[in-house]
């Protein structure tokens, strides 16, 4: 449904994308432990990746989807 705001509460991802997304939260949860903080789901870092990097997506001349992400991008 274009336009109306409405998505599906799930996304299904194949099963390289789950395990990168597994290999990366491993690996940050390992810092954050060392660091005293609470680890994260696997699912917040998709959540973050998403609203994070959503605005970057472009359509390329070519009809393949990139990321133009700045090189100086800090918050």
């Amino acid at each position: 449904m274009i336009g109306s705001g409405s998505m599906p509460a799930t996304l299904r991802l194949t099963n390289d994308e789950q395990e990168l997304l597994r290999k990366k939260c491993i690996e940050i949860n390992k810092l954050l432990v060392r660091q005293g903080r609470q680890p994260i789901r696997d699912s917040e870092l998709a959540h973050f990746l998403l609203s994070e990097s959503i605005s970057y997506v472009e359509l390329g001349e070519n009809g393949m989807l990139s990321l133009e992400i700045p090189r100086a991008v800090k918050k």
